[in-house]
């Protein structure tokens, strides 16, 4: 059964790199990871640069000269994307190829709230491709006091104390 891009699961890949990298580089790594994407019937939400920050710890890069081994800062980026769960690792091996990141992770969204903030964001990829993605139907949470709009504030008290 093939996967479309409402039931393929979002993703939030958190990449970091050399604080030195120049912003060309930044952009064709960028490139690279969403034409892989893409290549293998996915899509990108967004694609975010948070700039240079401070590492809470020191980081080693193994491709480094020997005097600038240790980072103390970093550039992190963020991808947030539509894909099967292989297309995932065939971007996490083109990313661990890169001599220039230092660590990434992805995570899969499970938040309503995170897939609703991805789908706010201008996706420049999708736009210069003129393609239209359908916006997620979000997931219906029922609490067990809200079935019913009309419910009392005595109930709604007495549901407090007993379950808080």
């Amino acid at each position: 059964e093939a996967l479309t891009v409402s039931t393929m699961p979002l993703y939030h890949s958190l990449i970091i790199t050399l604080a030195d990298m120049p912003k060309k580089e930044v952009a064709d790594m960028l490139k690279k990871s969403c034409h892989t994407i893409f290549d293998n019937g996915g899509w990108v939400r967004a694609a975010e640069n948070h700039g240079v920050r401070d590492l809470p710890y020191r980081i080693r890069s193994p491709y480094s000269p020997e005097e600038s081994r240790y980072q103390k800062s970093a550039r992190y980026l963020s991808l947030y994307f539509d894909a099967h769960p292989n297309t995932k690792g065939d971007m996490e091996l083109a990313l661990r190829l890169n001599e220039k990141v230092l660590r990434f992770n992805t995570f899969r969204q499970y938040s309503v709230a995170d897939e609703v903030r991805s789908q706010q964001r201008k996706n420049v990829w999708n736009e210069r491709a003129g393609v239209e993605v359908a916006p997620r139907r979000p997931k219906q949470k029922k609490n067990a006091w809200m079935d019913d709009d009309d419910k009392s504030q005595a109930e709604l008290a007495d549901f407090i104390q007993r379950h808080f």
